[in-house]
């Protein structure tokens, strides 16, 4: 099964979001020149027909809109975060968009002499359910990682506060993220094992 990045994702949703309503606008435009050829009742009939299509299914064409917007700003946010942590690359391992071979990815996993960290990115909250799905990763990761402890942490963009813990997992702000995790004191991780080992 070929591994697909979580931008490659996004790209999907939007197609699929975008698809209905292009099929609309297209039928619009050719019931339209229909209609200005003097084929009158092929237009009207076109017309009605993807008005009708476009009641029938109004809610899926939303939901598919507002999913894809979800996806959108999810993708902005960990570009954010991408950035944030690119000054690290000089001392460790930094890795972004790690899939996992049971569905999902870990969005940024740093790994150096600070320890190894398993970062899933939100935009302005996180649910308590995603406290034991970024423990479930980061666990995958220190399996990875010979067994090597694996620190899970949720960076929030939007939200400025100290850095907590909750439920086993850190949650860090993005502007705090590169700070905090400098001046974490776990054990360390050699990068290039790191890189093998991923």
């Amino acid at each position: 099964m070929r591994e697909r990045s979580f931008e490659s994702v996004v790209r999907r949703k939007v197609v699929v979001a975008i698809a209905p309503v292009a099929g609309l606008v297209l039928a619009s435009v050719v019931a339209v020149a229909l209609t200005a050829g003097g084929f009158v009742a092929f237009g009207a009939a076109l017309s009605l027909g993807a008005a009708w299509l476009a009641v029938v299914y109004r809610d899926e064409i939303f939901s598919r809109g507002d999913r894809a917007g979800n996806y959108v700003i999810g993708l902005r946010s960990e570009r954010v975060v991408r950035d944030e942590l690119s000054p690290l690359e000089s001392r460790h391992f930094v890795r972004h968009d790690l899939s996992l071979p049971f569905g999902g990815n870990i969005d940024h996993v740093v790994c150096g002499p600070r320890g190894a960290f398993a970062i899933e990115t939100k935009t302005r909250r996180y649910w308590k359910t995603d406290l034991p799905l970024a423990r479930r990763r980061a666990k995958w990761l220190s399996s990875r990682l010979d067994h090597h402890w694996v620190t899970p942490v949720i960076c929030l963009l939007n939200r400025e506060f100290e850095p907590f813990q909750h439920g086993r997992v850190w949650v860090v702000s993005a502007s705090d993220l590169r700070e905090w995790l400098e001046a974490r004191r776990d054990r360390p991780v050699d990068p290039v094992f790191a890189l093998r080992a991923l």
